[in-house]
Parts: structure tokens; C-alpha cells; sequence
């Protein structure tokens, strides 16, 4: 993946990311609470993963 869709597609993934937490802070029930502490959980794993590849092509060009 280039590096110009690697930093959209994060930028989107963080954006979901946000909206579950503001999802989870005014749940009123307990699913979608859940599902929004998931929807963030999952965000921050997807974006650190990206990361990770960012700097792992880069180490094999050097």
C-alpha cells in the first residue's frame, strides 16, 4: 500500500474511531455501548497496524 492511501484510509479508519467513542459516551443501552468502545478498540489496533507497515517498507528500503 503507497503511502498516500495508507494516510486516508487511516484518517478514515481514525474518524470511525471517534464516532464509536462518541457513540459508547452517550449510549443508553449497553449494546451500543459496546459496540462503539468496539468500533474505537478497533480503529486504534487498525491504525497502529498501519503504522507498522509504514515503517517496515521503509526499513526494507534502506
Amino acid at each position: 500500500m503507497n503511502s498516500p492511501s495508507s494516510i486516508v484510509i487511516g484518517a478514515v479508519v481514525a474518524l470511525f474511531g471517534i464516532i464509536g467513542l462518541f457513540m459508547a459516551a452517550h449510549a443508553v443501552d449497553v449494546i451500543f455501548y459496546g459496540v462503539g468502545l468496539t468500533f474505537f478498540v478497533f480503529a486504534t489496533l487498525f491504525d497502529f497496524w498501519l503504522v507498522k507497515k509504514w515503517f517496515d517498507v521503509a526499513e526494507h528500503r534502506v
